[in-house]
């Protein structure tokens, strides 16, 4: 135990030593902008909107139904979240939701949301939401696996009645590539999604070294929200196949294929009848740690044939979003931008967009 925490104190020191990425602009494929400008989208209603709030976060917008995968604005600093090594950190800081940093940068359209997705229970995913769920997004229905709803169980308004505004999504209903899982509707049935059963890169993996945050499962309700990160747990992670719906809710107008972590292949691959069903508009992938599995998101991207491509939880958010940006110490930007070159047809486009930028699509018909 005392060997493999110091090789993780030399790990994490290593990386901390990296020199900082300054991203000042959004990135994007060379061949065009990505979606469609508002005057060239039609009926702005009918447009799908979709904002990068940061980290993981997005705000999914069509006909003024929202949806929202789990906003999180806090970001402690890395002192306040840095695994605990043995007796060289005595105590973990403890950490909770920046109440004034969501309030600044939540968009007011948030409070229209009907479903709030979660992705896995780690504290840049899923610490934000009891606020959000409760001040904001106060309709929204919470979708995530079971150690999601047992740890948001710790928030007195989400356990009351039931807990009903909170759905764990077993391991069961999630699809796999040998399977169809179960899909949901939004109340207000202008979305239904599909969990698929994903994994999580390591965080860190450096001189053959490797370090996964907060693995584990939470078994039983909580009596109140974790307190420190590291009590934040991974839980059941999945991705999702979101599909926005036509006006009559019989048809999918745009599909979007989410993930929140990077997953060792062929985790996080939806079912292949869903593909053969429809195929995806938008992938939004998760660029930090994409590097520390094999062959991703190159094997991803040559099962999914996105026609446009949106890279998340690229920044650094051991810092405010209202400072300078700066790229995650976990995101290898030139292997990513290579494995995007090498993947997507030239008919498909790519962005690494700053947060806070919305991008619009047209309804499209199955390709």
């Amino acid at each position: 135990m005392e060997s493999k925490n110091r090789r993780l104190l030399i790990l994490l020191v290593a990386l901390g030593c990296r020199p900082p990425i300054k991203i000042t602009r959004q990135l994007q494929s060379e061949s065009r902008a990505i979606g469609c400008q508002l005057a060239d989208c039609g009926d702005p209603d009918r447009a799908i909107a979709v904002t990068f709030l940061g980290v993981a976060g997005l705000l999914i917008e069509h006909q003024h139904h929202v949806l929202l995968t789990a906003p999180f604005f806090s970001n402690p600093s890395f002192g306040q979240v840095r695994p605990r090594v043995a007796k060289l950190l005595r105590s973990t800081p403890r950490i909770a939701s920046d109440t004034n940093a969501i309030e600044k940068l939540l968009p007011r359209d948030a409070d229209r949301a009907t479903t709030i997705l979660v992705g896995h229970g780690h504290y840049d995913h899923l610490m934000d939401v009891p606020y959000i769920a409760t001040h904001r997004a106060t309709l929204a229905t919470i979708y995530g696996g079971p150690s999601v709803r047992h740890m948001l169980m710790g928030d007195s308004s989400l356990r009351s009645n039931g807990g009903q505004r909170v759905i764990a999504i077993s391991f069961g209903a999630a699809g796999s590539p040998q399977r169809q899982g179960v899909w949901y509707y939004s109340t207000d049935s202008a979305y239904r999604f599909m969990a698929i059963i994903a994994g999580h890169a390591p965080n860190y993996r450096a001189f053959k070294q490797i370090y996964t945050f907060t693995i584990g499962t939470v078994d039983s309700d909580l009596d109140s929200l974790p307190h420190t990160a590291a009590e934040w747990k991974l839980g059941e992670p999945y991705a999702y196949m979101i599909d926005v719906l036509s006006d009559d809710r019989k048809q999918t107008v745009f599909r979007i294929y989410f993930q929140d972590a990077p997953s060792e292949p062929p985790l996080g691959f939806p079912p292949a009848a869903l593909l053969a069903e429809r195929p995806v508009d938008l992938a939004v992938l998760c660029a930090a740690t994409s590097s520390n599995v094999s062959n991703t998101p190159d094997s991803l991207l040559s099962v999914l044939k996105p026609q446009h491509v949106l890279l998340g939880h690229w920044e650094d958010f051991f810092r405010s979003q209202t400072l300078p940006l700066q790229l995650s110490p976990g995101t290898d930007l030139e292997a990513l931008q290579e494995s995007l070159r090498k993947s997507l047809p030239p008919t498909a486009d790519w962005v690494m967009p700053l947060p806070q930028r919305t991008f619009r699509f047209r309804e499209s018909e199955h390709r």
